[in-house]
């Protein structure tokens, strides 16, 4: 397994479209100067000093907001497997690992991977663009970290394990379905979740009402609410696709 995920992490490197989410990295920067700047465009209305790790959260939440991170990483995994189904490369694989499960899984597991390390490397950007631009500001405290430090850390990793259900998400859809299809569904389905957390009972299924709670709180027993729901999807779907995948006839 350690294997395979290793080669299709060098595959995802590889993959020239990959190269897009790099584009996340200017939110940082541009708002960093913008606030410099004083611009109009630009603002920031908390009370609280602002600390480098709020201002990384901050960034990623704005990150999270702009949908086109998503459609990036949709396009990525309906591709991933299906598009080597569709073009036949895959048979190849099949030939050297005779496990289907394996191989779905370690496809998952390298845009698991793949995104974390963007993630980590967004947040220590982020805040080198704290302490460059914004840090001597008098809306900032200059600090690295503040006492609410935890709240910063539980909504980073929920906003993104929230990429993580998008990633498998479309995976086990394109089993089913064309891999520009699955992406037309996902954008379907990621609109029904956000229109359900306004209303009341439907939205406790949506993850996107869960998220939304922690951010507003901060709170450890939204942060608990939102990983279960999400990672239990993130496991159900990934069983959808592996027994889909196992039973079809490549």
């Amino acid at each position: 397994m350690k294997t395979l995920v290793r080669f299709e992490l060098f595959k995802q490197l590889r993959r020239k479209e990959n190269l897009l989410v790099f584009f996340m990295f200017l939110l940082p920067l541009f708002y960093g100067l913008g606030v410099h700047n004083h611009s109009l465009i630009v603002t920031y209305n908390s009370k609280e000093l602002i600390n480098g790790l709020t201002f990384a959260d901050n960034m990623y939440t704005l990150v999270y907001m702009v949908f086109v991170m998503f459609l990036i990483l949709a396009i990525n995994s309906a591709n991933i497997l299906k598009g080597e189904i569709e073009n036949g490369s895959l048979s190849m694989m099949l030939n050297r690992v005779n496990n289907r499960r394996n191989i779905y899984r370690s496809k998952f597991y390298a845009q698991s991977i793949y995104w974390w390390v963007v993630t980590a490397l967004f947040i220590v950007f982020s805040i080198g663009c704290y302490y460059l631009l914004v840090a001597n500001l008098p809306i900032a405290d200059g600090k690295l970290i503040s006492a609410h430090y935890l709240s910063d850390l539980m909504t980073i990793v929920a906003t993104g394990s929230l990429y993580i259900l998008a990633i498998s998400l479309v995976q086990s859809l394109s089993m089913y379905v064309k891999s520009h299809v699955s992406i037309g569904v996902f954008i379907v389905l990621f609109v029904v979740f956000v229109y359900l957390k306004s209303f009341p009972g439907v939205q406790l299924a949506s993850p996107m009402y869960h998220l939304g709670q922690l951010l507003d709180t901060g709170k450890g027993i939204d942060f608990m609410r939102f990983m279960a729901l999400n990672w239990g999807l993130v496991l159900l779907l990934n069983t959808i696709g592996i027994r889909k995948f196992e039973r079809s006839d490549l």
